[in-house]
């Protein structure tokens, strides 16, 4: 029996072209299903896009929000550090004008006395805290009222006034004297400064400040001042 020869024509070109239609439609097919997936999903690309771009814009809009605040803040700091200044510079020339006026007062007081009267006399008495318990310090100053001032020279006796558990008690300005005896003597033409500290006994309490003059060739002056108006 004659065998039959069988002859096959080998296409290499259709076995890629099909090979590469099956893969693109696996790739459309795939794309297909992701954007189908996508809008089940409820996903819009378009959407995401500006709420991204919103986003990028928030975040510029809250660093200029914060560049403002940093600023704002520190004019504020600076404004208020202005305030200080002038406020310390106020109390300063307040301070000064209120010094300024009481020597004012001193020195018309000087020149133009209130009760007429002639000789020495005092013209403010003022006792403060000394910075320890019971210790004082007290600021005297005499003036002379004469139609013809000429130097006076003479000393002061300073007397305390007071109560010690219930029972009267006076104090001598030259015995209470924390560093010995008080230096009360003066010697001017026009008015004196005199200070010094007093410690007083524990459970004292003062009433009133007995000053007397002791003018050396004139009759002696006493003046009598209540504790509450000479101290503070």
């Amino acid at each position: 029996m004659a065998k039959k020869l069988v002859v096959k024509h080998h296409r290499p070109h259709q076995v890629w072209l099909g090979t590469g239609i099956i893969f693109a439609a696996a790739i459309f097919l795939i794309t297909a299903a992701y954007f189908y997936g996508e809008s089940r999903a409820g996903y819009d690309r378009q959407a995401a896009a500006k709420l991204q771009d919103s986003v990028k814009a928030l975040d510029q809009k809250n660093a200029q929000l914060q560049e403002q605040i940093i600023t704002l803040q520190r004019e504020r700091d600076v404004d208020h550090m202005s305030y200080q200044q002038i406020q310390r510079n106020l109390e300063t020339q307040q301070s000064k004008l209120l010094n300024l006026q009481e020597e004012l007062a001193f020195y018309k007081g000087i020149v133009s006395p209130v009760t007429g009267e002639q000789g020495l006399r005092v013209q403010s008495l003022k006792f403060t805290s000394g910075g320890a318990p019971r210790l004082y310090h007290y600021h005297l100053v005499l003036i002379q009222v004469r139609t013809k001032e000429f130097r006076v020279t003479g000393s002061v006796e300073m007397k305390i006034y007071g109560a010690e558990q219930g029972k009267p008690v006076i104090l001598d300005a030259h015995d209470i004297a924390p560093k010995g005896k008080a230096s009360l003597d003066f010697a001017f033409q026009y008015f004196e400064n005199l200070e010094g500290d007093a410690i007083f006994p524990n459970g004292f309490t003062p009433g009133r400040v007995e000053v007397t003059i002791l003018e050396n060739g004139h009759p002696s002056v006493q003046q009598n001042f209540t504790w509450q108006n000479v101290f503070g």
